[in-house]
């Protein structure tokens, strides 16, 4: 008896603390903007402002958040669902099967100040499987962490009563038949240095609309991207008239070096029918690729 008394009371300490620490207010305000454009593509921002200084004053301890990584996930909802993701947008999708765009915070994001933060996230309109036409969603919010003494900080918050009208899709359609980076960088060094292998990079691509990721890959140790197949029949959704951009990057552990960054405009294109794009510049030599709207 006095083994569960006693696991009672540490239990029930635990859950104090733990709710005490998720009812403060690390995000202070949402805003929303619909009809917002990012890099070409429409959508809507959501920008949080925000402040770790409350969680600082309540402990009384300035080394709370010392290395410490927060998230803040953005997930929408209509008539009580949540929205779904369309077509190429598995990189933006939970476990639930849901839309959810995660913002990651950490270094400097998290210190303590007295000024508010702000932190926006971008999210296409293509990226919601909903229909063509006016649309009223709530976007709901999380930021989760941990501090320095390992409790759990949460914080959810809602904004009701989004109007915006999703625009027609189109679906995109990409073919990369190779991408060749030159063998030094623009300041005329070699993009990697082993002694062992070669100094040429790993040369990844990221196919993005706005910022959100709908294909990527990447091949080790050679100038050349070519995997045959896999990158060929790429398809998503985008709304009518985005641009889509596609990144070419040096990838490293920490840090992806530049490369080259595309974009492609559809407003000018007729449906069904492929545009080459093959204009080697810069840091590229060569390259060769096709895509389309329907």
């Amino acid at each position: 008896m006095k083994k569960i008394l006693s696991f009672l009371i540490v239990f029930n300490f635990i859950c104090f603390f733990t709710s005490k620490a998720s009812n403060l207010d690390i995000i202070g305000n949402v805003s929303v903007e619909t009809n917002y454009y990012y890099e070409g593509a429409k959508g809507i921002r959501v920008t949080y402002r925000y402040n770790f200084l409350s969680l600082e004053e309540e402990h009384h301890d300035d080394t709370l958040l010392n290395n410490c990584i927060f998230y803040i996930k953005t997930t929408l909802s209509e008539n009580g669902n949540f929205v779904e993701p369309a077509n190429g947008y598995g990189s933006v999708t939970n476990s639930s099967g849901d839309l959810e765009f995660i913002i990651t915070l950490q270094g400097r994001q998290t210190q303590a100040s007295k000024f508010d933060k702000d932190v926006s996230q971008f999210i296409p309109y293509a990226a919601l499987q909903l229909s063509e036409g006016s649309h009223t969603i709530v976007v709901h919010a999380e930021i989760s962490g941990t501090d320095a003494t390992g409790f759990l900080h949460q914080q959810k918050v809602e904004e009701k009563d989004i109007i915006f009208k999703k625009p027609a899709t189109k679906l995109f359609t990409m073919n990369i038949d190779f991408v060749e980076v030159q063998t030094l960088n623009s300041n005329g060094q070699a993009w990697d240095y082993a002694i062992f292998k070669t100094d040429a990079p790993d040369v990844g691509i990221n196919i993005l609309v706005g910022n959100t990721s709908v294909w990527k890959s990447n091949v080790n140790d050679t100038y050349m991207f070519a995997v045959g197949s896999n990158s060929k029949n790429i398809n998503f959704t985008i709304s009518e008239n985005d641009k889509v951009a596609l990144l070419i990057q040096d990838i490293d552990i920490m840090i992806h070096d530049f490369v080259a960054k595309w974009f492609f405009s559809t407003s000018n294109k007729k449906d069904g029918l492929f545009s080459t794009y093959n204009t080697a510049k810069g840091n590229i030599k060569s390259c060769s690729l096709n895509f389309k709207i329907e």
